[in-house]
C-alpha cells in the first residue's frame, strides 16, 4: 500500500457526516481479540460517543487513504479535579492538574504498521493546553506495548463495569 495518508482534525460541523464511518471502524477494530465486542458494545459506544463529543476540549482526528477512513483518535479535557471514575486511584502528579483523556485510537488492521497510529496520536495531542494526557488500555492489547514504547507510563488500574480491568496510562504534555 503506497497510497498517501491524510491526517486531519474534524470540527463539529463534520461530526454528523462522519459518525457512521467512526461506528463502522469501531465495530471492525473492537470485534478483534482481545476485545471481542458485540453489537451491544457498539450500541453503547454510539451513546458514549454522543456524550463524549459534547465534552469541553473535545478533539477528533481521522486518517484517510484515498476516500477511505482507516483510523481515528479522539478525546476530551479532564478538569483539574477530574480523573477516570473507575480507577483505583489518581496519581499525585495528576491531582490538581488539567488532563486530556484520550478515549479512542483505532486503525483498521490492513493499515497497521504504517505509522498511522503514531500520526493520529501526535496530531491529536499537538498543541494541547493540558499538563498530562491519559488513557485506559486493555493490558492484553497490542496497543498497550505501543503506548509504552511511545513513552506512556502506567499510573493506575481502572475497573470498568462489564469489561476486564484496564491499565491507566499517562503522558506528560509539553509545556
Amino acid at each position: 500500500m503506497t497510497d498517501q495518508i491524510h491526517i486531519r482534525h474534524l470540527d463539529s460541523a463534520h461530526l454528523q457526516r462522519y459518525r457512521p464511518h467512526l461506528v463502522d471502524l469501531y465495530r471492525e477494530v473492537y470485534a478483534e481479540p482481545p476485545y471481542l465486542e458485540t453489537e451491544e458494545h457498539v450500541a453503547a459506544y454510539v451513546q458514549r460517543f454522543a456524550e463524549e463529543s459534547s465534552r469541553p476540549g473535545f478533539a477528533l482526528v481521522v486518517a484517510e487513504v484515498s476516500t477511505e477512513m482507516v483510523g481515528y483518535a479522539y478525546g476530551h479535557s479532564f478538569g483539574a479535579d477530574e480523573w477516570w471514575p473507575e480507577a483505583d486511584h489518581e496519581p499525585i502528579d495528576a491531582k490538581g492538574r488539567t488532563k486530556f483523556a484520550v478515549i479512542e485510537l483505532a486503525v483498521r488492521k490492513p493499515h497497521r504498521g504504517r505509522g498511522i497510529g503514531t500520526q493520529l496520536m501526535n496530531t491529536l495531542l499537538d498543541g494541547r493546553p493540558e499538563h498530562l494526557a491519559t488513557l485506559c488500555c486493555n493490558p492484553a492489547a497490542t496497543a498497550s506495548q505501543m503506548y509504552q514504547r511511545w513513552g506512556w507510563q502506567p499510573v493506575a488500574i481502572a475497573y470498568p463495569t462489564g469489561i476486564p480491568p484496564m491499565d491507566v496510562l499517562a503522558f506528560r504534555l509539553p509545556a
